[in-house]
């Protein structure tokens, strides 16, 4: 009788002992979920540090900002959990706004944060904006009353999102950092009057520093030099426009007296869209040829004065200079890259209307 109580008393601890491994998981009803975390500098702290929490209600669906100021971002996250009822799970955490001033100093710290916690998705994404991160947050928190999926749409492929539109991600942006031969474009938001988002073009880094901006046609041009883009409409002359419904790029890399040389052959399948003037489809394709080429010599030329490969031209030469020769790509080999640009434009659909 003893050794079978002996038997059940073991037992009994044991189980005690490994039911203690799910002690620190919290009920759904004691979590808040934000879906925006702002980054900026604070006015008697380093950073001041905003998030944005979504509140279901009977009504619908509220929002509420929080802020604190403190010299690390971790430090202000704890004390705005601190002051929460609840805690604060990061697990659908959707974008990361940068206030420019930060990102114009650098991001790196911020990045290096994020990415160490383990607590925010690296698939999260990043913009950088002018606006007031506050007023900038309540504007958006007021439309996701009315529009839940508003923000999740403004970037999502098969909602909202544009071509034109540049996704930065956290494990793209911390690659970029500690890369020799790529750097990043992040799109530049800030509040709509008529929307959520409004997108005025894209920030280009360059060792996790804002270097300088492009603009919304730019920003769709490293899209398609990434193969990454769904259908949108080019206007090609005054009176014309089509839609890129596919692209193909054959891009390879030399040296030619001493300097890297990149070719570049796209290949774009169009659809004609609106064609009110004199061009047949021919002339479109050429007119179209030759618009986007000079937009890439334009692009190329910008992004090598403001020394950031936001292309990811040094991806494809990183073979062919040696190892210990990488760190000097943007200063030395960068500024030195010649382009040869060719452009096959075909019209697939011209959208032909026949009457009876």
């Amino acid at each position: 009788m003893f050794r079978k109580k002996l038997y059940a008393g073991a037992l009994l601890i044991i189980c005690s002992v490994l039911s203690t491994g799910c002690w620190d998981i919290k009920d759904i009803n004691h979590r808040v979920l934000p879906i925006v975390m702002g980054i900026s500098y604070g006015k008697l702290h380093k950073y001041r540090i905003h998030i944005q929490i979504p509140l279901p209600e009977r009504k619908g669906l509220n929002s509420k900002v929080y802020y604190k100021e403190a010299d690390t971002i971790s430090k202000a996250l704890t004390e705005i959990d601190t002051d929460i009822e609840a805690g604060i799970d990061f697990l659908h955490l959707q974008l990361i706004v940068i206030d420019r001033e930060v990102a114009e100093d650098g991001i790196q710290e911020a990045i290096a944060f994020i990415m160490r916690s383990q607590q925010i998705p690296t698939k999260a994404l990043v913009a950088i904006t002018s606006e007031d991160i506050g007023e900038f947050l309540t504007h958006t928190g007021n439309v996701i009353k009315n529009e839940e999926s508003a923000l999740v749409n403004f970037f999502n492929k098969n909602a909202g999102w544009s071509p034109e539109i540049n996704l930065a991600y956290v494990w793209k942006t911390y690659g970029s950092i500690h890369s020799d031969t790529e750097d990043v474009a992040i799109p530049l938001l800030r509040s709509g009057k008529s929307t959520m988002l409004e997108f005025l073009g894209s920030a280009v880094m360059a060792k996790g520093q804002m270097k300088g901006e492009i603009q919304k046609e730019q920003s769709l041009l490293i899209n398609l030099f990434e193969e990454f883009f769904q259908g949108t409409v080019v206007q090609v002359t005054n009176k014309a426009s089509v839609a890129i419904i596919k692209c193909n790029n054959e891009i390879h890399a030399e040296w030619r007296d001493q300097h890297p040389l990149l070719r570049v052959n796209m290949q774009i399948s169009l659809e004609l869209i609106e064609n009110n003037g004199p061009l047949n489809e021919g002339e479109i394709e050429e007119a179209f040829s030759k618009d986007l080429k000079k937009q890439y010599e334009e692009l190329f030329n910008h992004l090598k004065k403001l020394g950031s490969d936001a292309l990811g031209t040094g991806q494809y030469f990183r073979s062919k200079i040696p190892v210990d020769q990488l760190p000097n790509w943007r200063k030395m080999y960068y500024p030195n890259l010649e382009t040869e640009l060719n452009f096959r434009c075909i019209i697939k659909n011209s959208g032909d209307v026949t009457s009876n």
